[in-house]
């Protein structure tokens, strides 16, 4: 996209980077155009022959300023004839390159009237069908945003950081340049090396690798990785995860596991999804009961799929840094892209999407702005992404965010029933003693209406409280007599939200439990939204039903 608006001639070009000298070697390499600059050792300068050049220009002599002479010159305003002379003489584009190394509050003062009467033209061009010449283009490099008010003057856009081909060369060029580096390398060791880097942009990259190189003798990529991961969360906006949860640490929810397990597969191997005619699912909305799993569901698919597990939130975007959460956004999804293949895992998505028409009264409508840069950026990602969503409620999402095609699978998670509230407890005694040592039973009996989060938190504060008190492990009676004195179960307070929840999913969604949707009408209480009766269709019935979408 960038070479097509630098070729067209587009007046105004804002390219933000942190590398702006990789930025203009990368505009400086497109072909059929002039580029002029100024720049502190050569003033006035044209770009030919693969380097700078001073170009002198008539201007005041600064002995005489009455009489005119050729020389080099540092003030734009003295070159900028020059220029436009280029352009009405030889109607050739010409494109004035700057990078911008400071703040910019100051530069409209001196290129603003210039962009805009660059815009004029351009127009003027289109209209005549471009009989008109060349509007002068000007071409800004920072690490800056564009200045304030500017924002609409310029194309704005950023440089992509190093694909793994220049991470390549990069590290390539720092070990035959390193008389340390003996020892011969291996693909492999490249491949982690490179892998450890994407993301980071050129700078960060050959930093982190002379870095390693200086401590410990190589170019670490556990050290790369592990500094990489400490400046993304500092950035606050982005936390990327090595995934320890599998589905065998979460008890029931078989048709969840069944299905992202076998659509792993054909992720893996898009290949043989071909072959098939389908495209595999990548974009999963676990909907239900808070403390239920839907987290953990999440992470168990980022390890199904052997990647990493990026978390992110609106909530985060726009509480980290007040008053750009829309360049947030954005930075957000480019992170996410240059960082795939992903999983990437969006909690609480019904809360920090609801918005409302409030927005534009209460910030300024900044709460719709980054919602639609959301949207943009779920279009945009990439097929390497996989997209888990994690909602407790969505009755206040707008209908964009839940049009056809915007997820490809929309799955309830209830309250476990007995032979998963069994799997739970087995789960979370594991650590304690013998198979034979636990009725688990008696207990998953006892928890009939909790959480999986509610059943960890019990058992977890009982063995804890019997190791304390008694020096002993917690029995099976420690847990079943202490049930009565939880508090906060999530059924006893809410009880009518839950089977709100309940009653929407046996109209809408698909469920994650066989077992859940087999007794969902004694949650409901035999009795939907609608006034209709519950039907409990079989197993197969529900599994893949298209209906309820």
């Amino acid at each position: 996209m960038l070479h097509s608006q630098v070729q067209l001639g587009v007046p105004a070009i804002w390219l933000k980077t942190p590398d702006v000298y990789r930025a203009q070697e990368i505009v400086l390499s497109f072909e059929n155009k002039d580029f002029y600059s100024l720049l502190p050792d050569t003033g006035f300068s044209m770009y030919k022959d693969n380097t700078w050049k001073s170009v002198p220009v008539l201007a005041p002599s600064p002995v005489n300023p009455e009489e005119m002479c050729e020389r080099v010159v540092y003030d734009l305003s003295l070159a900028f004839p020059y220029l436009q002379e280029q352009v009405d003489k030889f109607n050739r584009p010409v494109s004035f390159l700057q990078i911008v190394n400071t703040k910019p509050d100051q530069l409209m003062m001196i290129f603003g009237q210039l962009v805009y009467s660059g815009h004029k033209k351009y127009r003027d061009g289109f209209w005549n069908n471009g009989s008109s010449t060349f509007p002068i283009q000007f071409i800004f490099i920072s690490s800056f945003d564009v200045p304030e008010g500017y924002e609409n003057a310029f194309y704005n856009c950023a440089v992509d950081v190093p694909d793994r081909h220049e991470l390549l060369m990069i590290f390539r060029h720092i070990y035959n340049s390193s008389s340390s580096l003996s020892a011969k390398i291996t693909a492999n060791q490249e491949k982690q090396v490179v892998d450890s880097g994407l993301g980071l942009s050129e700078t960060s990259f050959i930093n982190l690798c002379m870095l390693s190189l200086n401590d410990r003798g190589f170019v670490d990529s556990d050290y790369i990785y592990s500094e990489k991961m400490k400046e993304i969360k500092q950035k606050g906006i982005l936390e990327i995860i090595k995934p320890k949860i599998t589905f065998d640490d979460i008890g029931g929810l078989d048709n969840a596991k069944n299905l992202i397990l076998k659509n792993a597969a054909l992720w893996r191997d898009p290949e043989k999804a071909k072959t098939y005619g389908i495209r595999p699912i990548s974009r999963i909305l676990t909907v239900g009961v808070p403390g239920t799993g839907k987290s953990a569901i999440c992470e168990a698919t980022a390890s199904a799929l052997n990647i990493d597990l990026a978390r992110t939130g609106i909530s985060q975007v726009m509480n980290s840094f007040v008053g750009q959460s829309e360049a947030n956004m954005r930075a957000v999804f480019q992170q996410i892209k240059v960082m795939a293949p992903l999983c990437v895992w969006i909690d609480e998505f019904g809360r920090d999407l609801s918005g409302g028409s409030s927005s534009s009264h209460v910030d300024a409508g900044t709460t719709d702005r980054v919602h639609g840069e959301f949207l943009t950026g779920l279009q945009e990602l990439p097929s390497n992404v996989f997209l888990m969503c994690a909602a407790n409620q969505i009755e206040n999402l707008r209908p964009e965010m839940l049009r056809a095609e915007r997820f490809d699978k929309i799955m309830f998670v209830g309250l476990p029933t007995l032979e998963e509230r069994i799997a739970i407890v087995k789960i979370y005694l594991s650590d304690v003693a013998s198979e034979n040592f636990y009725s688990y039973e008696e207990i998953a009996d006892a928890t009939k209406y909790m959480t999986g989060a509610e059943i960890k938190s019990l058992i977890k504060e009982v063995k804890f409280n019997v190791a304390l008190n008694e020096e002993r492990v917690a029995t099976t009676r420690d847990i079943v007599q202490h049930v009565p004195r939880m508090r906060n179960i999530l059924w006893n307070k809410n009880r009518q939200m839950v089977q709100d929840l309940y009653s929407i999913a046996l109209e809408q969604w698909d469920w994650a439990s066989t077992e859940q949707f087999e007794e969902a009408s004694s949650i409901v209480g035999g009795v939907l939204r609608n006034g209709n009766t519950a039907n409990t269709e079989s197993k197969s019935d529900f599994s893949w039903s298209s209906k309820r979408r």
